[in-house]
């Protein structure tokens, strides 16, 4: 069975706690694939492509913990309420999954207790010995959704944050990338699930960060991109 999360640094301590809920595009061997190859499996609907590479980046150079999800969002997806529809996806972008095509009660309980309740307690371990820290959880987007292009860099998810967001969204743009606020995605809509119930429950501001995928590509792009976002990050930590 796979590992439902894996944590980086989880002795360091500071004023930083990183997340990424879609992390891998691993599915558990007893799942077969849930009726795809790999190539559908590494493509945007089975993860992040290049957020979980970009997070063990920014957990090294900025000394802070990390934590990752260690399945699919195929399989559960990490960054939904337990009562969203999106849960456990019957289909993704046209694509129809057929291993999760008779999920029943039964199925997705296990999905839960093993997949999704490990990682979200990792987090709140980890947060629990930290107080007044800054959770920042990192996603990536296509470049292209539904034939619209997506013309920026980068977008910082927000709800009841907004002064932090500004701040580091100016700071990213000082590195040389375009940023747009609730973009793709919004926070005021609840698509910043797993940061805002964490810092919710430990009192603490949150963001949710997500990187055009297109700047994720190859190592080189990652490298960068990480340059980008550590020297953002830093000024931000600082106020």
């Amino acid at each position: 069975m796979a590992d439902a999360f894996t944590v980086i640094n989880p002795d360091r301590s500071g004023r930083l706690v990183l997340t990424c809920e879609h992390a891998s595009c691993a599915v558990p061997v007893e799942y077969d694939a849930l009726g795809l190859d790999d190539e559908q499996l590494g493509e945007h609907i089975g993860w992040d492509i290049g957020a979980g590479a970009l997070t063990d980046l920014l957990a090294q150079r900025l000394a802070a913990p990390a934590v990752q999800s260690g399945v699919s969002r195929l399989v559960i997806d990490c960054n939904r309420d337990l009562a969203d529809h999106d849960l456990i996806v019957r289909e993704s972008h046209g694509v129809r999954v057929p291993g999760n095509q008779g999920v029943d009660a039964v199925e997705r309980e296990r999905r839960i207790r093993e997949f999704y309740e490990p990682y979200h307690d990792a987090i709140d371990t980890l947060l629990a010995r930290r107080p007044d820290v800054l959770l920042l959880s990192i996603h990536s987007f296509t470049p292209v959704l539904s034939g619209r292009e997506r013309r920026f860099d980068a977008g910082v998810l927000f709800d009841d944050f907004a002064i932090e967001a500004e701040r580091f969204g100016e700071a990213l743009g000082a590195q040389g990338l375009q940023v747009r606020y609730n973009q793709p995605y919004s926070g005021l809509d609840g698509l910043i699930f797993s940061a805002r119930t964490h810092g919710m429950r430990h009192a603490l501001r949150y963001l949710e960060l997500e990187v055009n995928n297109r700047l994720l590509r190859t190592p080189a792009e990652i490298d960068a991109t990480a340059t980008a976002v550590v020297g953002a990050v830093r000024s931000l930590l600082e106020y």
